[in-house]
């Protein structure tokens, strides 16, 4: 009886372990970056780095591995053992976009994720010349219709999140708009300035420089809420859009199967982070929101994002990378 019930206590506490388990003291952390050193996800992923290693009492290393548009990055976090010490920086294009556009990923991205923390938003902002004739969305949307041919949308490519917050404002406003890819954001300013394109709806780091210097206009972001560095630029539903919110949004994700202590462990961790008076600081010059949404917040609004895009997707008919 007594050998049967020290098995009963130690299968007890076996299948008890992985809720209660905890990130080793000590062992340094991996925060996997998708993409290569200097971008939005890269930088916050640095500043986090530095904030959170106190509270967890290990150091944070970020790895970039780069590649796929952020595929490699992930999948390599996606098949990780589920105990927290390595992670990914997610952000709106690789969990929230990516998933909408390409069929085949080596990873299953509903499944095979844990979502950690909200961290940061870097909102888009629609941008004109400042040559156009136009002064607000209303403007821009009356301007548009006025043209038979319809207008051009410039993004930095098929598939990501500033082309498709493209398709999003055509099916909101049923408007003709062709889109114009570029590699990269520079060719499409250029563009944008020249008259060849008349709209882009780009993150607000990218083109704050040309608003401030009065080289581009911005019509609206694409925020709940104002961005702080553009307080007098109104948002989409201040601009007469509503239920248009788009935000590359940043956060880190573990594997899945993490126990929930240990997600509870470093969603506190990130949280408290980002809104610490330093985390806001040093968000804040980077151009993003801060944002301190924990585990459970964060899985709902991811999911709902890669519902969204998905949508969007299929309405517009964007094709997809099979």
């Amino acid at each position: 009886m007594i050998r049967w019930l020290g098995l009963t206590l130690a299968l007890t506490l076996a299948a008890m372990a992985p809720a209660s388990a905890q990130l080793e003291p000590g062992r340094p952390i991996r925060l996997i970056v998708g993409y290569g050193p200097g971008g939005s996800l890269d930088l916050v992923a640095r500043v986090m780095a530095e904030l959170v290693r106190d509270r967890l009492g290990a150091p944070v290393v970020v790895e970039n591995r780069t590649g796929a548009g952020g595929v490699i990055g992930s999948d390599l976090v996606a098949k990780a053992a589920p105990d927290g010490h390595t992670l990914v920086m997610g952000g709106g294009g690789s969990h929230g976009v990516t998933p909408a556009v390409r069929r085949n990923l080596p990873f299953d991205p509903d499944r095979d994720f844990t979502a950690i923390a909200r961290v940061a938003d870097f909102p888009n902002v629609m941008v004109v010349s400042a040559a156009l004739p136009v002064q607000s969305v209303q403007d821009f949307i009356a301007y548009a219709r006025s043209r038979p041919q319809g207008v051009n949308f410039g993004s930095t490519g098929v598939g990501t999140s500033i082309h498709l917050t493209g398709e999003l404002f055509k099916l909101r406003t049923g408007l003709e708009m062709t889109h114009v890819p570029y590699r990269g954001a520079g060719g499409s300013s250029t563009d944008l300035r020249s008259g060849q394109i008349q709209v882009i709806f780009d993150n607000l780091p990218s083109v704050i420089g040309q608003v401030q210097a009065g080289v581009l206009r911005a019509l609206a972001v694409t925020s709940a809420a104002r961005a702080p560095s553009l307080p007098e630029v109104p948002t989409m539903a201040e601009a007469g859009l509503a239920d248009f919110v788009v935000t590359s949004w940043v956060g880190p994700f573990g594997p899945a199967g993490l126990a929930p202590a240990t997600v509870a462990q470093l969603s506190r961790a990130f949280t408290e982070a980002a809104a610490s008076p330093q985390g806001q600081e040093r968000l804040r010059a980077l151009g993003a929101v801060p944002a301190a949404e924990d585990a459970a917040a964060f899985d709902r609004s991811w999911r709902q994002d890669m519902a969204r895009w998905r949508r969007v997707v299929a309405e517009a008919r964007v094709p997809v990378e099979e």
